[in-house]
């Protein structure tokens, strides 16, 4: 089973999310914050991560720095919009940029490609 962590500090987002991916078969987990995100991922292997960018704890820039060495591919799902964001989050070593709102049919499309 394909594993995802969801790390999304708003937990309707997160929730709807998890909802989603859930019922096209992948189990998912949420994380909170930062802090919690990164501890998670060094005590689980997971296939994909959908991280927020504004987050408590740590930010999710400097996370995906972080997740690099697990060599888990990462989805930034953001509200951060403008141009220079995506670039950045892009050229940071992120497979994909989703910007909120977003719908889920395009959030399973991109997780499928991600995951090929």
């Amino acid at each position: 089973m394909i594993r995802i962590l969801i790390v999304e500090d708003d937990d309707s987002i997160a929730r709807l999310m998890q909802m989603g991916l859930g019922k096209n078969g992948y189990h998912c987990e949420i994380a909170p914050d930062g802090q919690i995100a990164a501890n998670r991922i060094e005590a689980a292997s997971f296939d994909l991560v959908l991280l927020d960018i504004m987050l408590p704890e740590i930010d999710g820039y400097e996370l995906l720095e972080y997740i690099q060495q697990y060599q888990t591919p990462v989805i930034f799902i953001t509200a951060k919009a403008a141009v220079a964001d995506r670039v950045k989050g892009l050229r940071m070593g992120a497979d994909d940029y989703i910007v909120k709102p977003f719908d889920l049919s395009e959030l399973l499309a991109r997780v499928e490609v991600v995951l090929r």
